[in-house]
């Protein structure tokens, strides 16, 4: 992974893809799962990919994109695909998070 410098005004956005599945179907498609995610890394000038376990619950995944660009916040080609991927393995939320103003407040 290649260390970045953020360029002036330059957004930074998340993609959030979470599987809900069982442990042992987890398992079995983890490898695949891990090289979609190295692809999305090295084909991507503008994002960084993470793939991550649940640490409490062994049958949620997610995978994270976090997306550097100034481009609008939304769902990508990339990140639908990742969905579409996990649908086959259980319940999917596909979410695009951006960063909260810093002058906001929790309620």
């Amino acid at each position: 992974m290649e260390n970045r410098t953020p360029a002036v005004n330059e957004l930074k956005w998340i993609e959030l893809i979470r599987v809900q599945s069982n442990a042992d179907r987890l398992q079995e498609a983890i490898p695949s799962l891990r090289q979609q995610v190295d692809e999305i890394e090295a084909s991507a000038s503008d994002a960084e990919a993470l793939f991550m376990q649940h640490a409490l619950y062994e049958g949620d995944l997610a995978v994270v994109v976090v997306w550097h660009n100034n481009t609008a916040p939304q769902k990508t080609r990339v990140g639908l695909m990742v969905a579409e991927r996990l649908r086959d393995l259980g319940s999917v939320d596909h979410a695009v998070w951006i960063p909260a103003a810093k002058d906001t407040q929790a309620a």
